[in-house]
């Protein structure tokens, strides 16, 4: 029953979050921190970035684009380091977790922010005070959206309204010790 009351409460925050940033102009703060446009950026994680696969329609009768996104083997890290979206489009970014060690527990925690160290320290310290009763998904206004933690061989999944302001957005883990590692960027055009 206090699980019940835990994801409740998670849902209802990341839906709160998503309305917040669509509705009350927090589109202006995010231009603000992610316009300079010009390619060659890169990605926060250094190496050799990697696009997430992506449905190639939206399903018929208008409904999510679909993200996916996997782990770098039994890395802490994301094999897919970065993904483009169109922006204030609802997508379902899904996770397949095809980790094998048991001690590679992951999840996707979508920013409102820019990808930045100091960002995903933040969030990544507030995921683990979160605890895993909540996912490791803190209360934080950075947070856009979240998906559960996935052991090896789940799949989990998070249905969002991207950002309506166009730029490069963080993603990360937030389980215990894998933020430091664990980031993409979120690019949205």
């Amino acid at each position: 029953m206090a699980n019940e009351q835990d994801v409740s409460r998670r849902d209802f925050l990341q839906r709160l979050s998503v309305v917040g940033i669509a509705g009350l102009g927090a589109g202006s703060l995010v231009s603000a921190c992610g316009g300079g446009g010009g390619e060659g950026g890169g990605s926060s994680s250094g190496s050799t970035s990697q696009s997430a696969s992506q449905a190639s329609g939206q399903s018929g009768g208008g409904g999510a684009q679909t993200v996916t996104i996997h782990p770098q083997g039994n890395q802490m890290k994301y094999k897919e380091t970065e993904f483009e979206v169109p922006a204030d489009t609802e997508i379902e970014l899904v996770f397949e977790n095809t980790a094998s060690s048991p001690s590679m527990q992951h999840n996707v925690l979508v920013m409102n922010k820019p990808p930045e160290q100091g960002t995903f320290k933040e969030v990544g310290q507030a995921g683990v005070q979160a605890g895993a009763s909540n996912e490791y998904v803190p209360d934080h206004p950075a947070v856009l959206a979240a998906t559960d933690i996935s052991k090896p061989g789940e799949t989990v999944s998070v249905t969002f309204t991207t950002p309506s302001e166009s730029g490069k957005y963080g993603y990360v883990c937030t389980y215990p010790g894998h933020w430091a590692t664990m980031q993409g960027t979120m690019i949205v055009t």
